[in-house]
């Protein structure tokens, strides 16, 4: 790929992120109507450097015919307990009440609609992400180096989800999660590359956001 490619791929991957980041904190629209803006913009901006680089849509989200290796499982089990003994530990520092009520305000889940919710958030949500950042945003920055590569998607990966905790916790909190975060979006690009595939990231991601809705189906059906 041309180099001269990183500097629209980054220009629509951090416009995409200031746009959902606006809508997140400032339209907040109900959980599906934001989904399908995030459909729109995150899939636009890569249709768009598909257009401007000449590639097909597999190229510029690195899914390839390579198999992840067997050692992904190993990884997949260990994000899911590392989330939830994380969340065991913390859970006396975070306001849990106001977390679950958060949820049920500003994304209109019920207890009767929020297993189809949280499915979406671990199938479809899960590779959205990982095809914008781990896939798009990544291959289009990597010619100017790989560094550079990982800190920017892992960075605005964690910029995007401040929109969504940034009600949630103390500062602190605050400031551990987005560390923590932008230390995740390392993580998956490290799996994703380390496997040669999207795929991979995608399925360590889908049990990340499988631990996260553990957690919150027990939230919402016991507090």
């Amino acid at each position: 790929m041309n180099r001269k490619f990183s500097v629209p791929g980054l220009v629509l991957g951090i416009s995409a992120v200031i746009i959902m980041t606006l809508i997140e904190r400032v339209v907040i629209p109900a959980y599906w109507i934001k989904s399908l803006f995030k459909m729109i913009v995150f899939f636009g901006a890569i249709i768009i450097y598909c257009v401007i680089s000449k590639q097909n849509i597999k190229t510029v989200l690195h899914i390839t015919d390579n198999r992840p290796s067997k050692k992904l499982i190993i990884f997949m089990v260990a994000v899911y307990l590392f989330i939830i003994v994380s969340f065991l530990i913390l859970r006396n520092q975070l306001d849990l009440v106001n977390i679950r009520d958060n949820l049920f305000a500003k994304e209109h889940l019920t207890r009767e609609n929020f297993w189809i919710v949280f499915l979406y958030i671990i199938i479809v949500n899960s590779f959205l992400e990982e095809s914008f950042f781990r896939g798009f945003l990544f291959q289009a920055v990597k010619p100017s180096g790989t560094i550079p590569a990982y800190l920017i998607s892992s960075f605005l990966f964690a910029v995007y989800h401040i929109g969504i905790v940034a009600d949630w916790f103390n500062p602190a909190i605050f400031i551990l999660c987005i560390a923590g975060l932008m230390g995740a979006g390392i993580f998956l690009q490290y799996i994703e590359q380390r496997n040669d595939n999207l795929i991979a990231s995608w399925l360590v991601h889908a049990f990340a956001n499988l631990a996260i809705n553990t957690i919150g189906t027990i939230m919402i059906l016991t507090l």
